[in-house]
């Protein structure tokens, strides 16, 4: 028995010699544990380097022993039969030699664990050397933006003022008051995604003015984006620092292992606030109305007041007692005028104007029949133009005109007989009484012009045509003084203010809600062209007030 076990062991030692039984192969430390890091869908994705050394003895083959692979967290696994060594196995003594593990078909997302054994030839498998290997898949990063957050249109506002973001609440929809946006996006893929980096790149159309941080809040970074969801980035801004205007832009999202940055295009339209634009809007419209006034009234009543003033002026350099007389007719006809009663202000003025001329000729006959006044012709005729003055004076109807006109005619008569009687040096009329002759001439046309004037105005009704039509406005239930002030107070003060609220509606619709998406970012021609719409906004005015039966025809 002893002679067999001896033989037996002559034996192995001459098949396999004592240096190859204790034969080990060295793995470099970087190498153990063997981590390989792919993505996929890439060709020769997942490849692993391995260096090996033997110290002693050459190895003129080795045995490659993957396990399979499983995944963490899942039952889902890679068959050993995907693992393969790329490389001769055979080793040099004390020469390191770098091989290739190659893990192939891989389908999902995710980091497998398992191990490789490295057998020398002839030895046992409990001999072999065991290099743990973990294989992280990656999968391409492959967001897809929703139809929502493929491209941002956003209308806001800037409005700081309680009763200004009031006002905007009223004209514009709730988008407009949106202080974020949350980008959405679908992560089709099994693997998470790392977001590393958010950028907002914004500038303003017309001002040029560049968006920062402050204004425009990037999405949080960095952020793992969950598999297989529907994933959500916050965008947020502060409207209130936000300058008025349109801008243009993108955000750009710098994904873990993305071939390149996701890009969001953003247009953005800031306006301003509604208060001021309606208080411009309102400004303008009042100035048309103003326009409208004095178009229609105001110019006629300002040439209708000059003519009163010129008068008056006119009056200042006359006779104090002739002016007494006249103001009460010039106050008079100021009242016409401020009451918008102008069709006869002109004839009054003419009228008080003749009288003013000729009370002038008559002062102007008195002075030249003073120094002779001794004469009683004189006397008779002096007393006859104060007489005259009194009329031309005091009395405002035709009548007075008329005998003023009669007693300058018996002036003028007696005038030319005293011319006569009273010759002057070298047997020659009397110079003073020429010239009182001539202003008794032009007196009696002037008064005759203002007897044609009188005559010219609208006959005062009779007194039994007056109570008749009392009678039947009495009797018809509605006062004329009722239905005037009521008109005046009532009747045009809410006209007016409702024709002011429509034009200011239309207006800050068509020029701020519709077409003002930037509202204030070009203060002078926004504002201005709110002045000006105001300005025009006399055409619908006109077309308001013209509605028949409507007493904002009166405006």
């Amino acid at each position: 028995m002893k002679r067999f076990v001896g033989g037996v062991a002559l034996i192995i030692l001459l098949v396999f010699p004592s240096s190859a039984l204790g034969q080990t192969i060295d793995v470099d430390t970087t190498d153990k544990p063997l981590e390989i890091t792919g993505w996929l869908g890439e060709e020769n994705g997942f490849i692993g380097n391995l260096r090996l050394t033997v110290p002693e003895e050459d190895v003129v083959s080795f045995t490659f022993l993957p396990s399979d692979l499983k995944r963490k967290d899942t039952a889902q696994k890679i068959t050993r039969q995907q693992i393969e060594l790329i490389g001769e196995p055979q080793l040099e003594a004390g020469v390191p030699k770098d091989f290739q593990v190659k893990v192939s078909a891989i389908q999902a997302p995710g980091i497998y664990e398992g191990q490789i054994e490295l057998l020398p030839s002839g030895q046992l498998r409990s001999e072999a050397v065991v290099i743990p290997l973990t294989v992280n898949a990656k999968a391409r990063p492959n967001l897809v933006a929703l139809p929502d957050s493929e491209q941002l249109q956003l209308q806001l506002v800037h409005c700081s003022w309680l009763f200004d973001c009031a006002l905007a609440r009223v004209l514009l929809p709730a988008n407009a008051f949106q202080n974020q946006w949350l980008l959405r996006f679908n992560n089709p893929v099994e693997a998470s995604v790392s977001l590393t980096n958010a950028e907002v790149v914004l500038v303003g159309k017309q001002t040029g003015y560049q968006i920062t941080e402050t204004e425009v809040e990037p999405p949080p970074t960095p952020e793992t984006l969950a598999a297989n969801q529907i994933v959500r980035l916050p965008l947020k801004w502060e409207r209130s620092q936000i300058p008025p205007d349109r801008y243009t832009g993108a955000v750009y999202l710098t994904l873990e292992g993305g071939e390149e940055m996701l890009k969001i295009p953003i247009n953005l339209s800031m306006r301003s606030g509604p208060l001021i634009p309606l208080l411009v809007l309102l400004v303008g419209i009042i100035l048309g109305r103003l326009f409208k006034y004095m178009q229609e009234k105001g110019i006629p009543q300002a040439e209708a007041l000059g003519e009163v003033n010129k008068l008056e002026l006119q009056m200042s350099e006359a006779n104090p007692e002739d002016c007494e007389m006249l103001m009460p007719m010039v106050n008079q006809v100021r009242q016409s005028v401020y009451q918008m009663d102008l069709d006869g202000v002109k004839a009054e003025v003419d009228a008080i104007a003749v009288r003013l001329d000729c009370l002038k000729r008559l002062r102007m006959m008195e002075q030249k029949l003073e120094p002779k006044q001794q004469h009683p012709k004189v006397k008779e005729i002096l007393q006859k133009i104060a007489e005259a003055r009194s009329l031309i004076g005091l009395s405002s109807d035709e009548k007075g005109l008329e005998q003023a006109k009669v007693l300058l005619e018996e002036i003028q008569s007696e005038v030319v007989k005293l011319g006569t009687t009273m010759m002057g040096s070298e047997n020659k009329p009397d110079a003073a009484i020429m010239e009182t002759l001539r202003e008794a001439q032009e007196a009696v046309v002037a008064v005759g012009h203002a007897v044609q004037t009188q005559a010219q105005k609208a006959p005062a009704l009779p007194m039994w045509v007056v109570w008749l039509r009392r009678s039947l406005v009495f009797f018809s239930g509605v006062s004329g003084a009722v239905r005037a002030e009521a008109t005046y107070w009532v009747v045009r003060p809410l006209l007016s203010l409702a024709l002011l609220f429509g034009l200011s509606v239309v207006g800050i619709r068509a020029l701020y809600v519709e077409n003002g998406g930037t509202f204030g970012a070009e203060p002078f021609a926004d504002y201005w062209g709110l002045v000006l719409w105001g300005l025009s906004a006399d055409v619908a005015s006109r077309s308001l007030s013209s509605l028949p039966g409507g007493e904002a025809k009166n405006e």
